[in-house]
C-alpha cells in the first residue's frame, strides 16, 4: 500500500518491472484530502518498481505514468516532488516541473476528463543509500492540489 487512501497493488513480472497501483478515489496524501481541485487517481505505474519499497538505483531514471480524472477545468499544472526523510519533506527538483509540457497533458484540461500524466526523474549517483518516501503532486493554476501520491522507496546501487 502506498500513502494514505491507496488501494491494492498488482505486480507484473515483465522485463520492465512495473507495479500498477489500483487506487481509491481519495487522495494519497492525507493533508490534501478535500482539495478544491482534487482529481480521482485511476492508476499509477512506476518503472522500475517490482517490489515495495521501490528500489531507486543510483544513476538510473524512474518513470511514472498516472491516470486521473479531473473534477474542474485546469489551465496550468505544476509538478512537485519531495523526498520524505524522518518526517521531513525535502524538495526534489524536476527537470520539467511544467505538467502541461512534455508530460502527456495538454492544457487546458476539461472538467470530468480522463488523462495520463507521464514523467521521470534521475536518481543521482551522489544520493546516499537510504530508505525514504517519495511524494509526487500536481498543483493547478490556483495552487490547489490536483492529485498527490506517496510511495516508499530505497535508494541504492
Amino acid at each position: 500500500m502506498i500513502g494514505l487512501g491507496m488501494g491494492t497493488k498488482s505486480t507484473h513480472t515483465s522485463p520492465h518491472e512495473v507495479i500498477r497501483w489500483r487506487v481509491s478515489s481519495r487522495s494519497a496524501c492525507a493533508e490534501h484530502n478535500g482539495s478544491k481541485a482534487g482529481a480521482k487517481i485511476n492508476s499509477i505505474d512506476i518503472t522500475p518498481c517490482a517490489t515495495e519499497p521501490c528500489p531507486l538505483v543510483k544513476g538510473r531514471n524512474v518513470s511514472v505514468i498516472l491516470g486521473f480524472t479531473t473534477n474542474k477545468q485546469i489551465t496550468k499544472a505544476s509538478a512537485i516532488v519531495h523526498a520524505i526523510l524522518g518526517g521531513v519533506r525535502v524538495p526534489y527538483p524536476l527537470q520539467n516541473p511544467d505538467g502541461c509540457k512534455d508530460s502527456g497533458l495538454k492544457c487546458p484540461l476539461a472538467a470530468g476528463g480522463t488523462y495520463n500524466y507521464t514523467s521521470s526523474l534521475l536518481v543521482s549517483k551522489t544520493y546516499p543509500s537510504i530508505k525514504l518516501v517519495v511524494e509526487w503532486e500536481i498543483k493547478d493554476q490556483d495552487g490547489d492540489v490536483i492529485w498527490c501520491f506517496q510511495v516508499p522507496a530505497q535508494v541504492g546501487g
